[in-house]
């Protein structure tokens, strides 16, 4: 099995721990350092128990966590504040809506100026 994580991420727009496991990008496979896909070290970060990928800020082996830990005992661990752009481990549906938009092209169409008169 894959090694475990401490992460630290951002879920709903709140700063959340949770329990991660760390994959080779399948998009730049590590060779790309500016690659939009992955955390620039070619890494994709995972929630086993759902499979939903997390966008990390802060991370700690989970085995490095206890009595002789650099950072101490749960729920004390020393981390970094959230930083304010961090991308959300959940899109909202407002977001969503917004990125559909963009990436169809669509536009909205500018109101007529004048309302259209019909003959009965």
């Amino acid at each position: 099995m894959s090694e475990l994580f401490l992460i630290a991420h951002k879920v709903r727009g709140e700063p959340a721990f949770d329990i991660a496991i760390k994959m080779t990008c399948p998009t730049c496979d590590a060779t790309n350092d500016h690659c939009p896909q992955c955390d620039g070290a070619g890494n994709w970060w995972i929630i086993p128990t759902s499979g939903h990928r997390a966008f990390p800020w802060w991370t700690h082996p989970l085995d490095g966590l206890g009595r002789y830990s650099d950072i101490g005992f749960w729920p004390n661990p020393i981390v970094d504040d959230m930083p304010p752009d961090l991308r959300d481990h959940y899109t909202t549906e407002r977001e969503a809506a917004k990125d559909l938009i963009k990436v169809l092209g669509l536009i909205h169409k500018p109101l007529a100026s004048a309302p259209i008169k019909r003959r009965f």
